[in-house]
């Protein structure tokens, strides 16, 4: 696999609606960020929300819509489709502000790019996988690869 960038999002202001046919929804809509890598750095846009499944307690299936902004001005949309599996105890510790190692939970996904931008057509063309680390709630970390 080859690096394409890491990508920081911020969050703000989750929206929790309880008991939905497909478990909890957590809505975290995004506020900003950036990307870098050696192939295309740039920011992310404040547009969209991720939404975040818990059918069980646990288990978290993740769809993450972002907008990237290259620094060459190109706009790309991202979708991140990812599984998070974290135990009950370890997400109370991460809501307590204490830090949880990313060997203790599974957080790992897909990613699908489109764009219009011919210089970055190449990504549509391609597989991209995931793996974020939380350090909190409010900031997402993923690396995103090429396989």
């Amino acid at each position: 696999m080859i690096k394409l960038f890491d990508v920081e999002i911020r969050q703000t202001e989750d929206i929790l609606i309880e008991g939905t046919a497909k478990g909890d929804l957590l809505i975290s809509p995004a506020v900003e960020g950036s990307f870098s890598g050696e192939r295309l750095k740039g920011r992310v846009l404040p547009v969209g929300a991720s939404t975040a499944y818990t059918p069980s307690a646990g288990v978290n299936i993740i769809h993450a819509p972002v907008v990237l902004k290259t620094d060459d001005g190109a706009k790309i949309f991202m979708q991140i489709d990812a599984y998070l599996h974290l135990k009950p105890e370890l997400e109370d510790r991460l809501l307590a502000g204490r830090p949880v190692s990313a060997g203790e939970y599974y957080y790992k996904g897909t990613v699908r790019f489109e764009t219009g931008s011919p210089e970055y057509k190449w990504l549509e063309m391609k597989v991209f996988v995931c793996e974020c680390v939380i350090e909190n709630w409010q900031t997402l970390r993923f690396a995103v690869y090429e396989v």
